[in-house]
């Protein structure tokens, strides 16, 4: 017990004596609040860059229809994981990290799990983007419409508004995402299907008894597809088809 006194009381005399040599230098208040400031303020940003950035991607996949591929087949996973914006991804997962590192600096996520802090950072951020992917803010930086507002009126022929990629994602219109076509059905010609995709472009899709339709073949005018195929001109070799929900 005494030897544990002697500790403490060697220990405040050299923090006494260090302090009025010089080697230790008192700090004011504000200067803790002020970086306990800029931690926080960092943490915000991070945050929202993240929310920013997923959002895009899942944006991106809706637009394109990537996240539909995979029904298609193991052809359809590997278009999947070619069409992946990977840049965008890594992005996330770089930011994730760099988040983890701020939001570590306060006790209560420093006395948590490393693995249980992250796991709880990624689902606020996957919640975040999925919610900020659903409000207005892509569709109008693109200047993109719902795509079942490509007809004005509902009436097939008529064109609504501007090509998708004459915003901010000015080469949004311009990508092609590795055979991969987003659209409205507009027309039926035999057993083929016309579509307008977002670039107002009419395509014919040539559908033959390989064409792989993993929900059938009951499309109707409006409905919005995804076709994985080959394109030659304004037609397109549809590997597979199917209806998604936009």
């Amino acid at each position: 017990m005494d030897n544990n006194n002697e500790q403490k009381k060697s220990i405040s005399e050299r923090i006494v004596a260090a302090a009025k040599t010089g080697e230790l230098k008192m700090r004011p208040k504000w200067h803790f609040v002020l970086r306990a400031a800029l931690w926080l303020a960092g943490i915000v940003v991070i945050t929202m860059v993240l929310l920013y950035l997923l959002s895009l991607f899942l944006f991106l996949a809706r637009e394109t229809g990537i996240w539909a591929t995979p029904l298609f087949g193991w052809r359809g996973v590997l278009i999947f994981l070619v069409s992946i914006p990977w840049m965008l991804v890594l992005a996330v997962l770089f930011f994730v990290f760099v988040l983890e590192i701020l939001v570590r600096r306060y006790s209560f996520a420093y006395r948590l799990p490393l693995l249980y802090s992250v796991i709880a950072a990624l689902l606020v951020v996957i919640a975040g983007g999925i919610i900020l992917a659903r409000t207005p803010l892509h569709d109008m930086l693109s200047h993109c419409p719902p795509a079942r507002e490509l007809f004005s009126g509902g009436q097939p022929g008529e064109l609504a508004g501007p090509p998708c990629g004459t915003g901010v994602y000015q080469d949004l219109g311009a990508r092609r995402f590795n055979n991969i076509h987003n659209g409205v059905v507009s027309d039926f010609s035999g057993t083929n299907i016309v579509i307008v995709n977002r670039q107002r472009e009419k395509l014919l899709i040539l559908v033959d008894k390989k064409t792989r339709l993993p929900f059938g073949e009951d499309f109707s005018i409006g409905d919005v597809v995804v076709v994985v195929g080959d394109r030659q001109g304004n037609q397109i070799a549809a590997f597979g088809i199917s209806k998604i929900n936009q």
